[in-house]
């Protein structure tokens, strides 16, 4: 699950520059249209939706490209991948088309890790991204110098419905420069032109006042940049960022020197509920940054030194979620979902100094239980999998640094063979000082001198949970012993799951899991859950499941949804065990 932390992100704005629409003179929308074999999408009415585009790349771009475009996501920042395109820049952007940025956001970018969407986000989605991170280089001021350019110096022009999205802008820029301004423009007042022209035909664009008419208010947002670390001193040549910004109004950057007790204050801020606004700093090579709450202007940053003591970590939360399965080639067995909370006790950013060849840095070994074979993926380049050790359990290493106090989590798939029973065994890098939870199905039971049975469902819920604590300085393990037949209630094969049938059956068991959750906080007189979030939970899995089932979503997009969508479900689960 995707988190604010100090370690994995950089300053970003969350929305792009979206403002200004404008006109384009009539010989401009004389240039051929776009071939019709290039997308059934671009027609006459061809209109992206920018707004629906934000929402598209917000789920599903950012951990590579960052919330701003700007190529530094978290994967990139924890030296995972690469950085890719900053799409902020207008003259690394400007000599593309929106169709080039089309084609590689339908066909992927394998070189550059990149996966294929055409499976995964429909014709008209892939537009309305494309359109939103083609903007991306249009800020707030380019897109008001357009408009004010367009208005005194183009008065009898006549906007087309859109520039066809085979030209690039400096192709298109050429063209309207020589048609429509007699060749008087220079090169910022052409790419500012372009921009206010292009803005026209794109749905949730619409035009904003580019003079002090029906401005927003403004004032000032205050903070204060510490050192989280014994000894540790913020030096005095800090820089504190302000990226704010929306998708009406575009987004920019402030910058603010801090004084001698580390305080900061951005002055002449458009101040709105409707604007995001992130704070953070540059110390040590690292990004520390915060979202301000909406309705808050004033943050404090905190800044880490570097630790590498393993000691100060350790395993504060298990959840384990069992599901009986029959894959090929593994045959009969357990699928287990298992999400590992770990705790940072120092004041120190803890990572373990041990680095690869491609730039990433260890922090966290975690070892799978004796037997498993792994069924996660690498989490986009988070993890390195270790399988098919000799003698030794498969294996994950996490690359992303642990925040003091951080509740940093790994979720992790993996298959255990079940016949008859099974003896679970599972060893920790860390100390173990948490609660331990099981979920599993009623017709199975649980043998341990920790885990105790807590809950049994009904029989729809058809769900068994153990609850316990474990405490191990000393060679940490888990230990249990599992019994029962997991088919009991089933006929002959119309429960036994296939490959293909187990996301489906996984959906179920969150679904019931969801169910037994309520049940459960009633049963120990607890205060149900108001706003429903589990059994919303429940329902985005369900349709996540069915929409990869049947082919619309992406394997990759598919994987990173469903472990933010279980990481919210274990916090649930945590905070029903707190109250």
């Amino acid at each position: 699950m995707s988190r604010l932390t100090p370690v994995c992100l950089i300053l970003v704005a969350l929305l792009c520059a979206c403002r200004g629409l404008g006109g384009e003179p009539d010989i401009v929308a004389t240039f051929a249209p776009p071939p019709a074999a290039s997308s059934a999408a671009i027609t006459e009415n061809w209109q992206p939706d920018i707004r629906r585009g934000q929402q598209i790349f917000a789920e599903n771009c950012t951990d590579c490209h960052g919330i701003s475009g700007d190529g530094q996501g978290e994967l990139v920042l924890s030296g995972s991948v690469s950085a890719p395109l900053d799409m902020t820049d207008r003259t690394l952007t400007g000599a593309n088309s929106p169709l080039d940025w089309f084609t590689i956001i339908s066909e992927g970018n394998i070189e550059n890790l990149m996966p294929p969407w055409q499976n995964a986000l429909s014709e008209g989605e892939r537009w309305d991204v494309t359109m939103y991170s083609y903007a991306l280089a249009y800020g707030a001021e380019l897109l008001a110098t357009g408009a004010q350019l367009w208005t005194e110096r183009c008065e009898d022009c006549e906007l087309p419905a859109a520039i066809p999205p085979r030209y690039s802008d400096a192709d298109y820029g050429q063209a309207l420069n020589r048609e429509g301004f007699a060749d008087a423009l220079d090169s910022e007042e052409i790419a500012a032109v372009v921009a206010h022209v292009r803005m026209q035909s794109l749905r949730g664009a619409d035009e904003q006042t580019v003079n002090n008419e029906g401005a927003l208010p403004v004032g000032e947002i205050r903070g204060r940049v510490q050192h989280g670390s014994a000894g540790g001193i913020v030096p005095p040549d800090t820089v504190a960022q302000l990226q704010f910004g929306s998708a009406e109004i575009g987004f920019s950057l402030a910058e603010a020197s801090i004084d001698a007790d580390g305080n900061f204050v951005f002055a002449d801020i458009p101040l709105s509920a409707d604007i995001s606004y992130v704070i953070g700093v540059i110390y040590n090579g690292r990004v520390f940054s915060r979202l301000l709450p909406e309705g808050a202007y004033q943050q404090t940053i905190t800044i880490y030194d570097l630790g590498n003591d393993p000691s100060v970590i350790s395993v504060a939360a298990i959840d384990l979620f069992l599901n009986p399965v029959q894959l090929e080639p593994h045959g009969t067995g357990l699928h287990i979902t298992q999400i590992i909370r770990y705790r940072n006790d120092s004041d120190r950013l803890f990572t373990s100094g041990r680095g690869f060849d491609d730039g990433r840095e260890a922090s966290l070994l975690l070892q799978f239980p004796v037997g498993a074979k792994i069924m996660s993926d690498d989490a986009g380049g988070r993890y390195v999998l270790i399988e098919d050790l000799e003698r030794l359990p498969d294996s994950l290493i996490d690359t992303l640094p642990v925040a003091p106090g951080d509740a940093h989590e790994i979720i992790v798939e993996f298959f255990l063979p079940y016949v008859d029973g099974l003896d679970f065994e599972q060893a920790f890098s860390n100390r173990v000082d948490g609660d331990i939870t099981v979920m599993l199905p009623k017709t199975l039971t649980i043998t341990s001198a920790e885990l105790n049975p807590t809950f049994e469902g009904n029989r729809s819920d058809n769900v068994r949970v153990y609850e316990g604590r474990l405490e191990q300085d000393r060679d940490p393990r888990l230990r249990f012993g599992i019994a029962g037949d997991p088919f009991a209630t089933s006929s002959d094969d119309a429960n036994v799951l296939t490959g293909e049938s187990l996301l489906a059956a996984l959906m179920a068991l969150i679904a019931a899991v969801a169910a037994l959750l309520a049940g459960f906080a009633l049963w120990r007189r607890r205060a149900p859950d108001p706003s429903g979030a589990i059994d919303k939970l429940a329902q985005q899995i369900a349709k996540l499941d069915d929409d990869h089932n049947r082919g619309q979503i992406n394997h990759d997009l598919y994987h990173h949804r469903r472990r933010e969508l279980k990481a919210q479900l274990a916090e649930l689960m945590s905070q029903q065990r707190d109250t």
